[in-house]
């Protein structure tokens, strides 16, 4: 008789159990695939009613599944009901029905093949990783159906009769001071001898996103929309350093403790994580104090320029999306902000290129042959004088995450959620991304808490008009 094959995974609903790796995940049309957190034995319970789906579970035989041969109270049970059916979002227990005086039942249809939708979310979980970008490139293909393919020839002539109207400067908005200022080095300054040195952007408005020709282009990065910076603003020279977070956590007292993720073989070309067990002072490879700061989640890098605020008396931030690729492009409109060509790409950014040890090596071969990012500023600026927004490590900004780019605000502001920002936005690739991921519009979604061996972040400011 043949042996029968357990799937890996079982659906329902929006949610996705993986049984090999021990996680459920969420998929939100809004928020895109996102790793629900759930404690250990919590995972246990919904594991064992996912897999008798329809069929009442008494109490008893969950607790001889989950807790054999030991003893517990029906508090156990209850906190770990509880705490699913908070994250499942069953609000009126709907999905986990409570029999009373009998036990559980998970009313809801499990299957073993993923639901029928659009493949148009980003790879989350590995964001330097091919796969991220091909899930978007397979939703190129099914775009154009439905109400999808409406809103797309809306943004299309939207986009059409915007840029006639700009190039024929009939509108107000971008009239006057609002244009692309030069390709040349901007001043700087710095508020204090261990604050980040700035460097002073004057208003402006760009093309944000790619055009679909553009090689490494995917929808979330959307067709080029004008925005607009409408005040001077300051970006951080440097990304923020080990020094500079080695400050702030001894004058504040925080810890990032040591639940930071990294890849566990970069040779293979589909990427599996580690345990987490990695650290902000231990990531995974050698750092200096000179080295951009790592397994930072969002919410630190808040923690982080709030201190900033408090520090100097102005106020520090993230930057937004749209000024973060303001500051990227520095006036180009280019892949990178030097060109298109990706053989030049080891000048400029430290990335896995062809002398890595990465799966997805491309583009051309550096000197730096060691693992991990190089120190703030070992290679070329762009032409404001900023440096690694290609590449070194991925950047959080201000903005809470949406894969459908024309949300995204014109105006230069953040995209924001009512409730708490759960996935945010990282940007510029890192030294475990390929070529087509360190480009001037490459974005890609991050649950905020998460602590990752190759993101961490860069500050802004707001300066006036």
């Amino acid at each position: 008789m043949a042996e029968m094959t357990v799937p890996r995974v079982l659906y329902f609903g929006k949610f996705s159990l993986d049984l090999a790796r021990g996680c459920l995940r969420m998929s939100d049309q809004e928020m895109g695939d996102r790793e629900v957190e759930l404690r250990p034995k919590t995972f246990d319970v919904l594991r064992y009613l996912v897999e008798n789906a329809g069929r009442l579970i008494a109490k008893q035989e969950l607790y001889d599944a989950v807790w054999p041969n030991v003893i517990v109270s029906d508090d156990s049970i209850t906190q770990c009901i509880r705490e699913l059916r908070s994250k499942l979002g069953d609000d009126d227990h709907s999905l986990i029905r409570t029999v009373s005086r009998r036990g559980y039942l998970l009313d809801t249809t499990v299957t073993a093949q993923p639901p029928q939708r659009l493949p148009d979310k980003a790879a989350a979980a590995a964001p330097d990783s091919p796969q991220a970008e091909r899930a978007s490139q397979a939703a190129r293909s099914s775009m154009m159906h439905g109400p999808r393919a409406w809103a797309a020839l809306a943004t299309f002539f939207v986009s059409v009769v915007w840029g006639a109207t700009f190039l024929l400067g009939a509108t107000p908005l971008l009239m006057g001071q609002r244009h692309v200022p030069a390709a040349q080095q901007q001043p700087t300054f710095q508020d204090c001898e261990t604050c980040p040195e700035m460097v002073m952007l004057p208003a402006g408005d760009f093309l944000m996103g790619s055009p679909a020709n553009e090689l490494g282009h995917t929808d979330i990065e959307g067709p080029p929309r004008r925005v607009v910076i409408p005040k001077r603003i300051a970006i951080g020279k440097y990304e923020v350093t080990v020094d500079q977070m080695s400050v702030f956590m001894a004058e504040t007292g925080m810890t990032v403790g040591t639940s930071c993720r990294v890849i566990a073989d970069p040779s293979r070309t589909v990427p599996s994580w580690s345990e987490p067990d990695s650290s902000f002072h231990h990531p995974g490879f050698e750092i200096t104090g000179s080295h951009p700061a790592v397994c930072i989640s969002w919410h630190e890098a808040q923690s982080y320029v709030a201190w900033l605020q408090r520090l100097t008396g102005k106020p520090y931030r993230l930057p937004t999306e749209a000024e973060w690729e303001y500051a990227a492009r520095a006036g180009t409109k280019t892949r990178y902000s030097f060109g298109n060509d990706e053989t030049v790409l080891c000048s400029y950014a430290r990335f896995a290129d062809l002398g890595s040890e990465f799966g997805w090596r491309d583009g051309c071969r550096s000197e730096l042959v060691t693992y991990g990012p190089a120190p703030v500023g070992s290679l070329k600026p762009n032409p404001w004088g900023l440096f690694d927004m290609h590449g070194n490590v991925w950047e959080w900004v201000e903005d809470c995450w949406t894969p459908h780019p024309e949300k995204i605000p014109v105006d230069g502001s953040a995209f924001a959620r009512a409730k708490n920002c759960e996935i945010g936005v990282i940007r510029g690739g890192s030294f475990a991304a390929g070529s087509r991921r360190v480009r001037s519009a490459i974005r890609s979604p991050v649950r905020t808490a998460k602590h990752i061996y190759n993101i961490g972040f860069r500050t802004a400011l707001t300066l006036g008009n």
